[in-house]
């Protein structure tokens, strides 16, 4: 089993797969094939419940609503009992694999550190004052990667933050949605800004009036602040404390830029998908991303056809690398 590099940022990463990372690869599929058996017997005991409560259902009901409800509710339950179960022991295989993959990768890489569970956090509450991230209840990070690349320090994490409100009535419901799922990333600036900036959507004009009405002192609720830069100015609605200093922080090489980064990263929703901003000695950006980031194994796949996920994984580190090259001014090379 060997590596084939694909990518610039790959370079040389064959011999270490060769070296470092093969040699464990059967003692970690032994690890899966246990850690599947395990996730198969704990989910039939729930579906074989089930299926046994919804069998006597059909039997002793009286009438044909009260079969089909005897058969529906168990077999609903008991499948996502199983579902749960099954997920357990999935994210158990994903963390051991990680915990084999990860160090070596970043060793490779340099002055990078890896943390799945996120222990070290992110700065939530900068983003969401800046009004990057809206108001949540519910907070999960994880795969938190910090570093220095060109001697600009960086970290970023996956999050899924959500808010649970209530949907009110006597029954007292509770309803939560999903207000941002993606990469959170903070890029350390060679000097402090003056003035906090904050870089969004543009809306159209009612749009951005709702917004700044709605803004509840973060973001929007700052001066807008407009450039002479039609491309930028039909992506983006940029708010500062001070709008001088914003345009003196973002001059027409730095909007071309941004919008390089959003239109490049943002997948398909584009530059839609991308809100940044400047706060002391960082810029932040908030990035929408569907797809997991830095996922490693599937507990129904076997370890020899990692090399497909290794990919994937230099992919998106390559991610901060490729924003930082824009940022200084070069195209990306990785």
């Amino acid at each position: 089993m060997g590596f084939t590099e694909r990518a610039p940022i790959e370079a040389g990463f064959a011999d270490i797969f060769i070296k470092d990372l093969a040699p464990d690869l059967d003692t970690i599929e032994k690890d899966r094939a246990a850690l599947l058996a395990t996730a198969r017997k704990h989910a039939a005991i729930p579906l074989v419940v089930a299926g046994l409560l919804g069998l006597w259902a059909l039997v002793a009901a009286d009438d044909r609503q009260g079969r089909i409800v005897g058969l529906v509710v168990p077999v609903a339950f008991g499948g996502a009992i199983a579902f749960w179960l099954w997920s357990r022991q999935a994210g158990r295989w994903g963390g051991r694999l990680s915990e084999t993959v990860m160090p070596v990768i970043c060793r490779f890489l340099g002055q990078l550190d890896h943390d799945k569970d996120a222990r070290k956090r992110f700065p939530l509450d900068r983003v969401q004052g800046l009004g990057l991230i809206g108001n949540f209840t519910e907070s999960h990070l994880e795969d938190r990667v910090e570093g220095r690349y060109r001697d600009t320090p960086f970290e970023m994490v996956e999050a899924r933050l959500r808010r649970r409100t209530s949907a009110g009535g006597d029954d007292n419901r509770s309803e939560t949605k999903t207000v941002f799922k993606g990469l959170l990333m903070r890029i350390g600036v060679s000097e402090p800004v003056s003035s906090d900036i904050f870089i969004t959507r543009e809306l159209g004009g009612l749009g951005n009036k709702l917004g700044e009405m709605f803004s509840f002192s973060t973001g929007r609720d700052m001066p807008r602040v407009e450039f002479d830069h039609p491309g930028f100015e039909a992506a983006f609605a940029v708010y500062a404390e001070d709008p001088d200093a914003a345009r003196r922080i973002m001059p027409p090489d730095f909007l071309d830029t941004l919008l390089a980064i959003a239109e490049a990263e943002g997948g398909d929703k584009g530059a839609r998908a991308m809100r940044a901003g400047f706060q002391d000695d960082a810029f932040y950006i908030a990035l929408e991303r569907h797809a997991d980031f830095l996922k490693l194994g599937s507990l129904t796949r076997p370890v020899r056809d990692i090399e497909a996920e290794l990919h994937a994984v230099f992919d998106d580190l390559a991610l901060i690398r490729r924003i930082i090259d824009r940022l200084h001014g070069d195209t990306p090379t990785v």
